[in-house]
């Protein structure tokens, strides 16, 4: 399986930043997770990080180089970080668990599934369309469904910030699971938080990946979101692949057959940005809530 994976994240005009990004692969598959920290509830960025790291060591612990079962696997990696979470907050008696957005996408044998919850977003781009983008669970989604506002208002609207679904709290998340897509050679998929999607169209970002190496079209769109965001816009954050060949003089890294190994990284803090980041949840705090991962792994099948 060849393609190239490239991520990055940045605070934008935060003082800190609550996004979380991580990709997981072995030579056969690659799973690639993005959530985004509620902040209108507190510890947004531990959320956020349980669950890119949940997510991502139930891959590498049933990745035998491949996924049995790629939904299966999206369901119970939500699900065991939405536990993760909310032992967290119980373990730290706290009156109001965080909350995070989640998206997750899982690639083996030419094919891709993934699933969401709340409003940060997967795009699937061919080399001429855009084939598909995920349903946000928010109000102002609501409103454009009924032909109450544009898809461009919908990053201005004064309810874009209210979602009615979450990873962590008192309700479980309602995730909406996408059947497995084929892809084909070129095709992109991008992820993206809503420190991104509501600055640039989809046509744009298709122009970008067109014009572009991957890295490159990431960093350009980051560019250009931040930019109209102001100095007062949110995180951003994005993870994509684009699958088969990269068709451009690049340095970036080609993962395929020959790797020889298996790997993992991820953006999780001091995320980048304008001046040095400001702390918000000490190293020791999380540390300590890997100890909520262990725990929800267990549950869901991690030896």
């Amino acid at each position: 399986m060849k393609y190239v994976v490239y991520q990055a994240s940045r605070r934008g005009g935060r003082p800190y930043n609550e996004d979380r990004v991580a990709y997981a692969y072995t030579q056969e598959a690659l799973v690639m997770v993005l959530a985004d920290g509620m902040g209108g509830h507190s510890n947004g960025e531990v959320a956020s990080q349980l669950t890119v790291q949940v997510i991502t060591s139930l891959f590498q612990s049933r990745a035998k180089p491949v996924l049995p079962d790629m939904s299966s696997f999206l369901l119970d990696g939500i699900y065991a970080a939405h536990d993760a979470i909310n032992e967290y907050a119980l373990r730290k008696r706290m009156a109001d668990p965080p909350r995070t957005t989640c998206v997750v996408c899982v690639v083996q044998k030419g094919m891709a599934c993934w699933a969401h919850v709340g409003d940060s977003r997967l795009y699937h781009f061919s080399r001429r369309d855009i084939l598909f983008r995920t349903h946000d669970h928010s109000a102002v989604q609501q409103l454009f469904d009924d032909g109450v506002i544009t898809e461009a208002e919908m990053g201005t609207h004064p309810d874009r910030n209210k979602l009615y679904n979450s990873v962590g709290g008192y309700m479980l998340p309602d995730i909406e699971l996408e059947q497995p897509n084929k892809l084909h050679d070129g095709d992109v998929l991008l992820m993206c938080t809503d420190g991104v999607w509501p600055e640039l169209t989809a046509s744009e970002m298709l122009a970008t990946l067109r014009a572009y190496p991957l890295e490159r079209a990431v960093k350009h769109m980051m560019d250009h979101a931040e930019f109209r965001s102001g100095q007062y816009g949110d995180n951003l954050s994005v993870v994509a692949m684009r699958f088969g060949e990269e068709r451009f003089d690049t340095g970036e890294l080609l993962l395929g057959d020959d790797l020889g190994l298996d790997g993992f990284t991820t953006q999780l803090k001091n995320l980048g940005g304008k001046g040095p980041a400001v702390p918000h949840t000490t190293d020791q705090e999380l540390d300590r809530a890997m100890a909520d991962i262990q725990a929800a792994l267990e549950k869901y099948g991690k030896t």
